[in-house]
């Protein structure tokens, strides 16, 4: 019995332990979060200077240009190199191009394209900016290699083969294909108004060009002005060459009339133009043809040369005259032309122009620093911005001047009719067919 009680007592000892919950364990402590580490500073850009666009002290940009002043094309380019020099010394009264100021070289070519091609290449080792050329033989004969020193040139020589292909060569009128095309676009939209007094043929326009033999008086005469002429229905039934300078082109003028013609164009300048009306009144015909131009055929030049002769005649002219008084530009043009003692003969159509291309290429040097700096400037850089300024309009519109990737020569022209010796507006601004050499 003793036994028994000890065992059940045993027994209960150990139900009790084994009920007894067992010990709590403590909650293991959280882990802490790790300690932030601080981003790396960021390594700064190196800095590169901005473009500096205004000229160091005494700092000097050299103009370049060429021309003919003592021989067949004198009388149209003395009056450019004396708007040129006077449009320069002008900018550098109003404190040059961003502080910088201009200076001019010069030379005279007396019309030969060996003594062009020497001039240039003097020229071309002083590694000018820009050149500036004013007849068609220098500017074709030169084109490949401007493009091979990368030398921009601006010229007032502009057949279609000195432009065309577009390379570094940008011409400061429309092409003289161009004109002729406008002309046309022009005689052909008036011709019941316009045409001969008398004359033959007159139900159609009948075109002689009688021109000179030269790679200007040949400017539009193309293949493109050929078919333009066919689409536009105009016969162009003859073609007369006359050299430089001819005291008399009454045989021309008879070989017009005898092909049929009832209109004469020219791309002559000066004594050019001038001939050929004073041999049609000497031969009695002026009143059978319509007689016209190009730009350069619409100066004081023409009209002192062909006198009363010239009355009636007509072409494109692509920029202001000065008869247009109440533009900005024309005034000051006028202003400086009297302040600088300028002879009449020079008040013409080459001054205004030298003078607007001068401030036209003060806004591309002026652009073109903004993009690269004083420092960068070059002809490559030149190039670059006038095929991307878009519209420069040249002391307020006088000239105006629009270039592109392919595209190297202005289109606006009015055209202009001589009216008592003066050149009056036929027409409100008419843009140019595009005729470039294919």
């Amino acid at each position: 019995m003793k036994k028994t009680i000890t065992l059940m007592l045993l027994v209960a000892l150990a139900l009790s332990a084994c009920a007894t919950p067992p010990t709590a364990t403590e909650a293991p402590k959280a882990t802490a979060a790790p300690i932030a580490t601080e981003a790396p500073k960021a390594t700064a850009a190196p800095t590169t200077p901005a473009p500096r666009t205004k000229a160091n002290p005494g700092e000097k940009i050299t103009l370049y240009h060429y021309g003919d002043v003592t021989g067949p094309y004198a009388a149209i380019t003395a009056p450019l190199v004396s708007g040129f020099d006077d449009a320069v010394k002008a900018l550098n009264a109003k404190g040059g191009i961003r502080g910088a100021q201009v200076a001019v070289e010069w030379s005279d070519t007396g019309g030969k394209l060996e003594n062009a091609i020497s001039t240039y290449n003097r020229f071309r080792e002083k590694k000018p900016l820009i050149l500036f050329m004013y007849g068609s033989t220098e500017t074709e004969g030169l084109k490949d290699r401007l493009a091979e020193d990368k030398i921009p040139n601006l010229t007032f020589g502009v057949s279609g083969p000195g432009s065309y292909p577009p390379g570094w060569v940008f011409a400061g009128v429309p092409i003289y294909s161009d004109q002729f095309g406008l002309f046309l676009d022009w005689l052909t939209a008036n011709w019941a108004k316009v045409k001969p007094a008398k004359g033959q043929n007159l139900d159609a326009p009948r075109v002689a060009v009688v021109t000179w033999d030269t790679a200007y008086g040949r400017g539009a005469l193309t293949p493109e002005t050929q078919a333009y002429a066919d689409k536009k229905g105009v016969k162009l039934v003859s073609k007369e060459f006359l050299a430089v300078g001819a005291p008399d082109v009454t045989t021309q003028i008879l070989a017009a009339k005898k092909a049929g013609a009832n209109v004469i164009y020219t791309n002559t300048l000066a004594h050019g133009p001038a001939q050929i009306l004073k041999d049609s009144v000497s031969l009695g015909v002026r009143d059978e043809f319509l007689i016209g131009g190009n730009n350069w055929a619409l100066d004081l030049s023409m009209l002192a040369l062909a006198g009363a002769a010239s009355e009636g005649f007509y072409g494109p002219l692509p920029n202001l005259w000065w008869d247009d008084a109440g533009n900005t530009g024309i005034k000051e043009i006028e202003a400086q032309f009297k302040a600088n003692n300028r002879k009449p003969a020079e008040h013409s159509v080459g001054y205004l122009l030298t003078y607007g291309i001068v401030d036209a290429t003060r806004q591309v040097i002026e652009k073109t620093v903004d993009r690269v700096g004083f420092d960068a400037l070059s002809g490559a850089a030149m190039y670059e911005t006038m095929q991307t300024a878009g519209e420069i309009k040249a002391m307020e519109g006088v000239m105006t001047l629009q270039y592109s990737k392919d595209v190297r020569a202005t289109n606006k022209a009015r055209i202009m009719q001589v009216q008592k010796g003066k050149f009056v507006p036929q027409t409100d601004w008419m843009v140019a067919p595009d005729l470039r050499p294919k």
